[in-house]
């Protein structure tokens, strides 16, 4: 089981994205990734951040917001569609906006 490389989901076979010509694509979860094209291509590392936060949480109501954004601070940005060239420092550039949780933390 991998990860999906613009969330960082779990995948399994079954939530693998589709390339345009209908093959699996083993990089993206079907939620990111459709017909060879991401479902969301506007959206911004925070915003994934924020929004799979929230999707932690809700699942894990002993987690604190902290924790589940810091979690997802260190990991997200290292994604490839994020950091396409992990050997090149600096690729992902935080664009100046504060990181903030759903609650309003962090």
């Amino acid at each position: 089981m991998g990860f999906c490389q613009s969330c960082g989901r779990p995948m399994g076979r079954n939530d693998y994205g589709s390339n345009e010509d209908g093959s699996p694509n083993e990089l993206y979860c079907k939620t990111c990734f459709e017909n060879g094209e991401f479902t969301e291509p506007d959206i911004t590392v925070n915003e994934l951040i924020v929004r799979e936060a929230k999707r932690m949480l809700s699942r894990n109501p002993n987690l604190r917001e902290e924790e589940a954004t810091g979690i997802l601070i260190n990991f997200i940005p290292n994604l490839l569609r994020w950091n396409p060239d992990p050997d090149e420092e600096g690729l992902w550039e935080d664009d100046g906006e504060q990181v903030q949780g759903y609650r309003g933390g962090i």
